[in-house]
């Protein structure tokens, strides 16, 4: 008993210290999304981000991509919110199209974004805040309702 009231207060100590070192690596971490090769995914710092981490092979996926495409090109939501895909299920990325680039994802992105499946939406402020998150595919209803709830709440908060 005496051995171990000896050695806790070295334990606790060490304890404290062992955190205290991984807390400064987190505070390093700053940026949100990164691809593939690790190079940092630059994201708008005035509009609204919508991240879709979705996969080529994933079928409902595919047939959410031009909703998503229809719906976030609307007058209402153009330039508010911001599109980026993230494919788990690809090697390069597709910058082709600027308003809707695709970028193969990086695993340490589901530190942040966990993705139980394909689609995972994350709807978040420009600052990294999350306003929505939706695990499965969207109806073009829903997606409104959702892009409609994330600005209102967005601007709520400014």
């Amino acid at each position: 008993m005496k051995r171990l009231l000896f050695i806790l207060p070295f334990l606790v100590v060490s304890f404290l210290f062992s955190c205290k070192g991984k807390q400064e690596t987190v505070e390093k971490y700053n940026y949100l999304l990164v691809d593939k090769n690790g190079k940092e995914i630059p994201l708008p710092k005035n509009k609204i981000i919508f991240i879709n981490f979705m996969a080529y092979s994933c079928s409902a996926c595919m047939k959410e991509l031009p909703l998503l495409k229809k719906v976030l090109s609307e007058k209402q939501y153009r330039d508010k919110v911001a599109f980026i895909g993230c494919v788990i299920d690809a090697d390069k990325n597709d910058l082709s199209d600027k308003n809707f680039p695709f970028y193969s994802c990086n695993k340490a992105n589901f530190v942040r974004f966990p993705v139980p499946g394909t689609p995972t939406t994350y709807i978040i402020s420009p600052d990294g805040k999350k306003l929505i998150v939706v695990y499965g595919a969207f109806t073009e209803e829903n997606l409104r309702k959702f892009l409609d709830k994330a600005i209102k709440k967005y601007y709520s908060l400014k």
